[in-house]
């Protein structure tokens, strides 16, 4: 009989290594917070930064309440070493899908959605939203005012 080595093998192909490597580049400096917002292609100080932090404001969410990772197109990072590290209850995913921090799962776009001890919130990216107005309208109705207005985070 003979044995497969699955981690050297087609099985599992190696950028999947990824999910396992240390995120503290990334985390440097950060500390647990409610909300985790993972934003892609958002670089910091740029027009979509000023929409983000805009978003934000209008979600009555202050520093003290929030991370924010920013994310290339498709770059992938491991949700349970953000998980242990971070501890969001909250994850607000613009722009970031799902499969990028290693999760198989489907959640409906601009709404809450819950998840391993979490409420997710996907939405396209801020580019996108700025495209659509109606999807960013239903973003608001449907996933940030009930998350963020109705049910206002501790302080």
């Amino acid at each position: 009989m003979e044995f497969v080595n699955i981690i050297r093998s087609e099985v599992i192909s190696n950028k999947y290594d990824v999910l396992w490597e240390d995120l503290s580049s990334i985390t440097e400096g950060m500390q647990p917070k409610t909300v985790l917002i993972l934003v892609s292609e958002c670089e910091k100080d740029s027009v979509e930064d000023q929409q983000l932090l805009k978003m934000l404001g209008a979600c009555k969410l202050t520093d003290e309440q929030y991370n924010i990772i920013r994310l290339q197109k498709d770059q992938q990072i491991a949700w349970h070493r953000l998980r242990e590290k971070l501890e969001p209850k909250i994850v607000f995913l613009i722009g970031v899908m799902p499969v990028q921090l290693g999760i198989s799962a489907f959640f409906k776009l601009n709404e809450p959605n819950n998840f391993g001890d979490c409420t997710w919130l996907p939405t396209l990216s801020i580019h996108e939203l700025e495209q659509f107005a109606e999807v960013k309208k239903q973003l608001w109705i449907s996933g940030m005012k009930p998350l963020f207005i109705d049910n206002p985070l501790p302080v």
